[in-house]
């Protein structure tokens, strides 16, 4: 029952997605090709890997399947092996108490508001930290190469790749910190090593500390929201259901169950308890920092390398998932206990599994009909076709010079500029980013030169060739595009059918090279990286072959023994 369970309810998200074309929300963005040798991907970009690993493994599995199909499995995916996971954290409780952690696993404010934000990579982490916690808190002992998958999926990004450090080091004390520590070095080793590169433009805009602060939603407040794994600073992904009263209600009914069920895994697991307990807590004490603590946190920002990764503290929330999916779980299970052999242990076996759907509803169909999928106009792959045939050397910079769109195609929903990945080469994008009418600094130094060029009028087409830029693409029905088209003026133009793009060459653009030892330094660190996750996944696999050869061999014997 939970696998099929689990389905059911990562089709009630995703059946808008069956349809063709491609999910586009503010940071999810999917093109239909990622060339793979794109500098950035790798880490060897000009900014900092935000995006590493995760753009090279969507690229890898572009190379073999079709990218809309790869977005299906990647996202769809991840929400059911986090449904799965949290059903194995309570997998010696009981079908209903698994049932209720699966539903909560996936069914949450905080799942429902990162999809629509776009920031799948995080999804796809908290698959992996349920898996962790799962393995590492169990009561059949440490399996390393789940530990190994898990850690490299919490790896997709720079912070979940951190929260995953937290999480192993607080349930695995015991188990062989060492060990999980150096695995977690080397699967997280693309964006550390690409981070330390980068080391001179690692430091982030303070300002925007208060406007990524913990927001309250509806009657829950700040903390009431933390707590519910919502608050997140962009109040237009926050879902309806998150406002109205009979919200509160709802939680407080979860919340009361959890707190049972805390009661009944600190007495059965202490251990596991504890580390679930200290792992969440950090999660939460970041969380609330921006708002509780606001300037300490920016200097945190500003003055430590790296330190951005505690910008967004709501992310920082994914660690108390595992604690109350294993709260809620153990609580459903008390109840059942108590209600066993009475009229009442039917209703609550429903209740325990129902109550979390009931608390979010529109997290359905999409996010209610939010995530609905769409398609590129034709003239984008004939503005890469263009780009493709053009003997003109140098990069992209997509015009306007702005980090979002909202296209009339995309259901006027904001969407990072899919030009950054659209094109077969390395495209200059502004990573600068408004919030709430507030510009926040970017941190790369190339986007701010090309910026400068774009920005002063004078001899742009040599500004823009001194940059290394050497392709210009201009979407005409972005706000700007006008002041944007004046300022390209006099730069050839290659004709591109259909509306909505227009393509200029840059003379004399001056081509950039990757450091070598750059380079170098890279690859033997994604060479290590991947040869442990494959190692990991081929043993995962046999162990997988050898359970249904041994079931087999049981059910064999079985038919041919004495009845």
């Amino acid at each position: 029952m939970v696998p099929v369970w689990s389905v059911v309810l990562v089709l009630a998200i995703a059946l808008p997605w069956l349809r063709g074309g491609y999910v586009l929300s503010y940071d999810m963005v999917w093109v239909p090709h990622l060339d793979l040798d794109r500098a950035e991907l790798w880490g060897l970009g000009t900014g900092l890997p935000r995006a590493v690993p995760s753009d090279a493994v969507i690229a890898l599995l572009g190379a073999v399947l079709p990218m809309a199909l790869v977005q299906r499995v990647v996202v769809m995916g991840a929400l059911l092996l986090l449904a799965l996971g949290g059903a194995r954290l309570l997998r010696e409780r009981g079908t209903a108490p698994q049932l209720a952690a699966a539903t909560f696993a996936v069914w949450n404010p905080y799942v429902a508001e990162r999809l629509v934000l776009g920031q799948w990579p995080v999804v796809v982490a908290a698959a992996g930290l349920m898996w962790l916690a799962a393995t590492l808190a169990g009561p059949d002992g440490l399996r390393w190469p789940v530990v190994v998958l898990a850690l490299a999926a919490t790896a997709m990004t720079p912070a979940t790749g951190v929260m995953g450090l937290v999480l192993a080091v607080a349930l695995g004390v015991r188990s062989g910190l060492v060990g999980i520590v150096l695995v977690a070095a080397l699967v997280n080793g693309p964006w550390i090593v690409s981070g330390l590169l980068h080391a001179s433009i690692a430091r982030t805009d303070p300002a925007s500390v208060r406007l990524f602060e913990l927001q309250g939603e509806g009657f829950l407040g700040r903390l009431g929201s933390a707590l519910t794994l919502g608050g997140i600073w962009n109040t237009e992904v926050v879902p309806t259901s998150r406002t109205l009263p009979l919200t509160m209600v709802i939680a407080l009914v979860i919340g009361t169950v959890m707190v049972i069920g805390l009661v009944g895994l600190a007495r059965r697991r202490s251990a596991a308890a504890a580390g679930l307990a200290v792992a969440g807590a950090v999660g939460l004490a970041v969380a609330l920092a921006g708002w509780l603590v606001p300037d300490l946190v920016a200097r945190v920002v500003e003055d430590v390398p790296g330190g951005g990764l505690v910008r967004d503290g709501t992310r920082w929330l994914v660690l108390l998932l595992p604690l109350e999916v294993a709260a809620l779980g153990h609580g459903v299970a008390a109840l059942i206990g108590r209600a066993k052999d009475t009229s009442w242990a039917v209703p609550t076996m429903v209740l325990g599994v129902l109550v979390p759907l009931a608390a979010i509803p529109d997290l359905a169909w999409g996010v209610a009909g939010w995530l609905e999928p769409v398609s590129y106009p034709s003239s984008w792959a004939d503005a890469r076709r263009v780009v493709d045939k053009t003997s003109v050397r140098g990069d992209v910079v997509s015009l306007p010079f702005s980090a979002y769109r909202r296209p009339s195609w995309n259901r006027d929903r904001p969407v990072l500029d899919p030009a950054g990945r659209y094109f077969g080469r390395t495209t200059v994008t502004n990573d600068e980013l408004e919030v709430s009418g507030r510009v926040i600094a970017g941190e790369d130094p190339r986007a701010a030169a090309v910026g400068r060029v774009l920005a002063s009028g004078d001899d742009v087409a040599e500004g823009l060739a001194r940059s290394g830029v050497g392709i210009v693409v201009l979407q005409t029905d972005a706000p700007g595009a006008d002041a944007a088209g004046r300022a390209v003026r006099g730069l050839r133009e290659i004709p591109v059918a259909g509306e909505g793009l227009r393509v200029f060459t840059v003379p004399g653009a001056e081509v950039r090279a990757v450091d070598p030892d750059d380079r170098r330094t890279m690859t033997i660190t994604w060479a290590l990286a991947g040869a442990t996750v494959l190692l990991a996944l081929l043993a995962t696999l046999r162990g997988a072959a050898r359970s249904v050869a041994g079931a087999t061999r049981g059910r064999t014997r079985s038919r041919s023994g004495p009845s």
